[in-house]
């Protein structure tokens, strides 16, 4: 026995994630009705930031993209989809509702998750019999956004070790694990002939997404644009996909739809990346529907603008399925009709980024056939026909066009603008409010002043070096170089005191450098700048905590639940906080959490410590358990589930543990001690001694506990 509580209580360090604090809603069950016998299935495919004219079916010689050609030779490819929104979270939200992002809310990142007001084609699907699974590969596209309604299967799980070596926006997983998780989904759920119950499976690939690092050999294949290689690589690996659909005899009966949810500026109009700006570069995709078996859809390609809110009414009407969420819809399909051209479809996008993020004004696009308009501070108009590249700014020459195209966005735009629970401008004057919504900010939620909004906001395109500066910080930041990236912020700091972001970034920095006191000394000058940024809160409650304010830093964290009682970031930090004073809030907290969110290995791992404390040993199996699945690869970790199976009689598996333990870490003292102890109880003394000799060797400490148990065998 003393051996066991020995290392028992060798208990490692608990490490706390600082994130996003965010909503979660809970879905309805509801039976599953039969499905007609003639029903395909669905395979929604969304590649992350892909521009059309990077792929081979586009006309692009310098890459090597076989599968996605393969299937634009097999079905219809649109040569001009636009994107509605140039960020993966919206834009994935308006292709799922077939809604615009000033109708459901979700315009950027810094907002409330998904309205359970709307529907997600998913859930039309389950409702008629299909089974529904989806793979997303980046934390993004986390459950808690509200994407995850209406699947049975939502694998949203990345190596908690991602969540402590990158920024939170960065964690994700590549293609080749996420489109084996996807044939693992199919396999289990029998997909193997057209007999079977139909699925809807959407699998996300994240790899164009920035930074760039294709694996090889397409690292070095295309070494001189490795944009390109994250693409081939994706298609690469989209390819075992497809051959596993052809195997099986489902390529045929199966409609494939493949998009992206936006592209990549690539240093075009001065942006590298995407979202700032709505020029074809960030918002025209590819966009391949590869029909069922039967479809009177012939192949084609189709050059008139289309949006990706019809991708979800295209799905049901070429899946012959008829249902409610339809009501919902705001465009119709783009195939199975005739389709409309020029000004009768024009295609709308914008971008809020600027706006919620940093305080400058929010763009808006409409764009036909012909032309791409831009509603700014400083309008643009561009022919995209005779200058795809949008270099001419037309808006001075043709300012009849431009103003009958900014009358449709206006008209557009006061099309069942989003209006959540409360009504975020009821504080404003009736005027500002207005005014607000005339220009579109329907959900209106940035700290930018209602008075200062109505005046008029900063132009993007005249804060370009400025947010160029932030992304070069942030790029030094995360390649550890705090020291410069700090520099380049408070520098932006002092130029823009009033911008946010700024002592928001440097709060994140200094914890990351562990300097806790400068940490929410700069988060807290961020909440004077905007008093409800539940990040903000976070970053604060872990700092205080870290700094030895307990008190303080619960009552922040407190504060962060308050804005978003679910947000399980949330609940985890303080949970964290009551783990050391207050076992049962934090098992209740951790909890909570868990059942928002269940694949956060930290929050499983934290809990299943506390019920070890607790000597609740099979609890703590439990979830000791479910955090190694999640991809935990601690030896502590596994020497602390090898004791709770030890402790519930499971032997022969405390001994499989103890060697997975040891076989990350062979100098960890505490593992072959314990191991030796297993050993002992199943009476195989050569191999005990064995482990008690290492044990003793590596801790001078042990030896005297093996001294005590040699004298009680």
């Amino acid at each position: 026995m003393k051996l066991q509580i020995s290392s028992a209580r060798i208990f490692f360090l608990v490490v706390s994630y600082f994130s996003l604090g965010i909503l979660a809603f809970a879905q309805t069950k509801h039976p599953t009705p039969a499905v007609r016998t003639n029903s395909p299935n669905v395979l929604l495919i969304t590649i992350d930031t892909v521009r059309a004219d990077h792929l081979g079916c586009y006309g692009y010689s310098k890459i090597h993209t076989p599968t996605l050609d393969s299937l634009g030779r097999d079905g219809v490819v649109f040569e001009r989809a636009i994107s509605q929104v140039p960020l993966t979270w919206p834009s994935h939200t308006a292709i799922l509702t077939g809604t615009y992002p000033f109708q459901n809310g979700v315009q950027d990142f810094t907002g409330q998750p998904l309205d359970p007001r709307f529907r997600s084609v998913a859930q039309a699907f389950k409702k008629n019999g299909y089974r529904t699974g989806a793979v997303v590969s980046a934390y993004v596209l986390d459950r808690v956004w509200g994407l995850a309604r209406g699947f049975d299967f939502y694998d949203d799980a990345f190596a908690p070790d991602d969540f402590q070596k990158k920024d939170i926006g960065l964690v994700d997983r590549k293609a080749g694990e996420s489109v084996s998780h996807a044939i693992k989904w199919l396999n289990a759920n029998g997909q193997t002939t057209v007999t079977r119950r139909p699925f809807f499976l959407w699998l996300h690939l994240y790899d164009p997404h920035s930074p760039y690092a294709p694996p090889e050999p397409f690292g070095t294949r295309y070494h001189d644009h490795l944009y390109d290689g994250e693409i081939a690589y994706a298609d690469h690996e989209l390819g075992r996909l497809i051959a596993w659909l052809k195997i099986k005899q489902l390529y045929g009966p199966t409609l494939i739809v493949v998009l992206s949810d936006h592209g990549e500026s690539l240093g075009e109009h001065g942006e590298q990346e995407h979202g700032f700006f709505v020029y074809n570069s960030t918002i025209r995709i590819p966009l391949i529907i590869k029909p069922p078996v039967g479809s009177r859809i012939q192949p084609g390609r189709i050059d008139a603008p289309v949006e990706t809110t019809a991708v979800a009414p295209t799905l049901l009407k070429l899946s012959g399925l008829k249902d409610e969420i339809e009501k919902q819809f705001t465009s119709a399909s783009v195939l199975g009709k005739k389709v409309k051209t020029d000004d009768d479809w024009p295609a709308y996008s914008e971008t809020f980024y600027t706006f919620n993020s940093f305080g400058w004004s929010p763009l808006h696009s409409l764009q036909t056939k012909q032309y791409q308009y831009v509603d700014a501070p400083h309008p643009e108009l561009y022919d995209v026909l005779a200058d795809p590249d949008e270099k001419n700014n037309l808006a001075g020459e043709q300012s009849a066009t431009a103003a009958v195209l900014k009358d449709k966005l206006r008209e557009l735009l006061q099309r069942s603008p989003y209006k959540g629970t409360t009504d975020a401008t009821a504080g404003m004057s009736p005027d500002a409010a207005e005014k607000l919504r005339a220009l579109g900010y329907v959900a209106y939620h940035s700290p930018v002043p209602a008075e200062a909004v109505a005046k008029g906001l900063p132009d993007p395109k005249d804060k370009l070096d400025e947010f160029n500066a932030i992304l070069r910080a942030e790029d030094q930041i995360h390649s550890a170089d705090f020291s410069a990236g700090e520099r380049e912020l408070e520098k932006i700091a002092r130029e823009d005191p009033n911008l946010y972001i700024a002592p928001f970034l440097l709060g994140e920095t200094a914890a990351r450098r562990q300097d806790w006191t400068k940490s929410a000394d700069e988060f807290k000058r961020c909440l004077q700048l905007n008093p409800n940024f539940d990040q903000a809160m976070t970053g604060l409650a872990r700092a205080l905590y870290f700094s030895g304010n307990v008190d303080e830093a619960t009552q922040w964290a407190k504060s962060a639940l308050k804005l978003n009682p679910m947000n399980y970031k949330a609940l985890y930090e303080l949970g964290s906080i009551e783990a050391h004073s207050d076992k049962a809030g934090a098992i209740s907290d951790f909890e909570k959490a868990i059942a928002i969110q269940d694949n956060f290995a930290p929050l499983h791992r934290d809990l299943g410590m506390i019920y070890f404390e607790q000597q609740n040993y099979s609890k703590a199996a439990k979830q000791l358990k479910r955090a190694a699945e999640l991809g935990t690869n601690d030896a502590r970790l596994f020497n602390f589930l090898g004791i709770c199976y030890d402790r519930t009689g499971r032997l022969a598996q405390a001994v499989e543990t103890y060697h997975r333990a040891l076989r990350m870490d062979e100098g960890l003292a505490e593992a072959h001690l314990n191991l030796g102890f297993t050993y002992h109880r199943l009476g195989r003394e050569m191999l005990a001694r064995g482990e008690y000799q290492r044990a003793c060797k590596l801790k001078q400490e042990f030896c005297k506990v093996i001294d005590s148990a040699g004298q009680k065998k």
